[in-house]
């Protein structure tokens, strides 16, 4: 390597085992070492060459001015040097461009300085070009007559930097998208803040809520989950201006940040490339494509808050109203919504304590066959409060279903409705079948069948008097799963319904496939019959391909004599609605199966 020092031939070559016999014949001729000063010197030599023989770092001896006297063979390993191609030569010819000459005269100061140690960190450079960076000790030996150098190790701490540098870039940025983290966000919300303060801007803050993402880890795996996270992210990049700042605040979420906001067409124009982001489907892993949609909520400063905290919330509490909205939507924060959010909470919170008092409970619909004659029963879960007062579906479904408590709503009416049929078989009374429904994430619990088969146990229900009901959009979510699962409840002795048939994904192509023995034609296809034509194609046509295929059809939803005598005519097989029957207790419904009668009379 370039600076070899031009001193006494073999100087450069002057390498541990010399040093001691330097030293020694550096002393007064009158002081010759006695015997046992020699083996104890030998002794330190064999263990100096034994221990840089198998250090990993590079260990030198260095004169005051970082001329090389030694150096041990973790060089060729390290820099890519023999020894003796460093030995001879200037310490600072292998340092790295980034020391400057400033560093080079503090390092100098250093070697030579009073205290006996000292550690630096700096690159140098190996023989193929690449800097190392290195974490030097030195300790300072110039003064002792049997080593006058310093002794230097060089460690590789790479792995080390590296480290460091994943910290850090972890400190500010997300791992799995590589956008800035929450805390970086934040950060640049307030130093927003202070800008547009001063100058009198407007600037918005968006919330961006992936839609169902559960439901796609669920279905997928979080592998696939987390693919489409980042193709979230690469999408939402592309779609919004260099001087907006995108995060991936938690979980799904990624909050944006749009700088001086001119006017109202300005926020359309950034919502509008904001849903433009999830127009195309995503394409995940070997050909795999999915359609994923987000839910948008934007609050501005200065209005809706006034330090980074509250502008974020406030984002927040408008995405999730806008999921609340029927997803895929955006809306802009309105103080409104916090009332509104107050009383889902409360729902919430009303909800956990109704559950531990055990105080859902199903009411009985009755299905009727083209006699009038209750032929079987819809379960519909019913909230009963403390005041006596009985709640709908509607009034707490949707926070149930956010909140995960559905589940156990769930798993509670499967129980109750087993129960009291097992009791009205008990008493005599006639053993129709009851239908009851799943939701699509009671439908994806790995333990559903595992779970109704130990209340079938339990209750002693007859599993063939139990129908269990799941939509369209429920089966089609995981075909192969589904059809498992569907084939197991059989199994077990029940029968298998499509609620709500014609309103999701289903064609009868698929749908022959899939063991089924009853299709429910949606009340938005009765609604209109018998006036509407279309509808009452549709509905005929439902009904004699139902039957090709062997499967019941029951109509949902009839409320008027003209839509029954229509449905007579294409010979639908039951009915069920407030023509007949309103959804009633268990006592009242119980009357109605011991009285045997038509809910309905018929002429001939």
């Amino acid at each position: 390597m370039n600076g070899k020092d031009a001193r006494a031939p073999g100087a450069e070559n002057q390498g541990a085992p010399a040093l001691l016999e330097e030293a020694t014949a550096a002393e007064p001729l009158e002081r010759v070492p006695s015997r046992a000063e020699r083996a104890t010197a030998r002794r330190y030599e064999a263990l100096f060459r034994g221990l840089v023989q198998h250090a990993a770092d590079v260990v030198m001896i260095l004169e005051s001015d970082g001329w090389v006297r030694f150096c041990g063979p973790s060089a060729r390993a390290l820099l890519g040097y023999a020894p003796e191609e460093i030995e001879g030569s200037d310490f600072f010819s292998l340092l790295g461009d980034g020391f400057s000459t400033e560093q080079r005269a503090m390092f100098s100061s250093n070697l030579v300085a009073e205290h006996p140690t000292f550690t630096a960190g700096f690159s140098i450079r190996r023989q193929d070009g690449v800097e190392l960076p290195v974490e030097a000790a030195a300790s300072n030996y110039l003064r002792n007559p049997d080593i006058a150098g310093v002794i230097m190790t060089l460690r590789d701490v790479t792995r080390q930097k590296k480290a460091e540098e994943r910290a850090l870039f972890y400190e500010y940025f997300d791992p799995l998208t590589s956008l800035p983290n929450r805390e970086s966000f934040m950060r640049d919300v307030e130093r927003n803040i202070t800008i547009a303060a001063n100058r009198g801007r407007v600037f918005g803050v968006m919330a961006i809520g992936l839609d169902k993402f559960k439901h796609v880890n669920d279905m997928y795996g979080t592998k696939t989950g987390d693919e489409v996270l980042k193709c979230a992210a690469e999408a939402l990049r592309n779609s919004f201006r260099n001087d907006d700042v995108l995060s991936r605040y938690r979980g799904d979420k990624y909050f944006a940040l749009f700088p001086d906001i001119k006017s109202q067409d300005h926020i359309k124009e950034i919502i509008a490339k904001a849903r433009a982001a999830f127009a195309d489907p995503f394409r995940i892993g070997l050909g795999q494509e999915l359609r994923i949609s987000a839910s948008m909520g934007v609050a501005f400063f200065p209005n809706d808050g006034k330090d980074a905290a509250e502008l974020a919330r406030n984002a927040e509490t408008a995405l999730y109203m806008a999921k609340e909205s029927g997803r895929d939507g955006y809306r802009l924060f309105d103080a409104r919504l916090n009332g509104e959010i107050l009383e889902r909470q409360r729902i919430e919170s009303d909800l956990g304590q109704a559950i531990g008092e055990r105080r859902f409970e199903p009411f009985f619909q009755a299905k009727v066959d083209r006699s009038g004659f209750i032929v079987g029963a819809e379960a519909l879960v019913r909230w009963r409060l403390a005041t006596g007062e009985i709640k709908g579906p509607a009034s707490f479904i949707d926070v149930a279903e956010r909140s995960g408590n559905i589940d156990r709503i769930g798993s509670m009416v499967i129980l109750k409705t087993c129960e009291l049929a097992a009791g009205w078989s008990a008493v005599g009374l006639p053993e129709i079948p009851i239908s009851i429904n799943l939701s699509p994430r009671q439908f994806g619990q790995e333990s559903l069948v595992e779970d109704i088969t130990a209340i079938i146990e339990s209750t002693g229900v007859d599993p063939r008097r139990l129908e269990f009901e799941i939509t369209e959009s429920g089966i089609m979510t995981n075909e192969r799963e589904s059809i498992r699962k569907l084939l197991e409840l059989k199994d077990l002795g029940a029968a298998i319904s499509i609620d709500d048939f014609g309103t999701g994904y289903s064609s009868f192509s698929k749908l022959k496939d899939y063991p089924v023995d009853t299709v429910k034609m949606d009340k938005s296809f009765i609604d209109p019959l018998p006036s509407d034509r279309k509808a009452a194609i549709i509905a005929s046509a439902i009904v004699d391909l139902a039957h090709t295929l062997s499967f019941t059809v029951v109509a949902e939803g009839v409320e008027n004599i003209e839509q029954m005598s229509f449905l007579d005519t294409i010979f639908c097989d039951q009915y069920q609605g407030y023509l007949f029957s309103k959804p009633v207790p268990e006592q009242e419904f119980r009357r109605l199966l011991s009285e045997g009668k038509a809910l309905l009379p018929r002429s001939a």
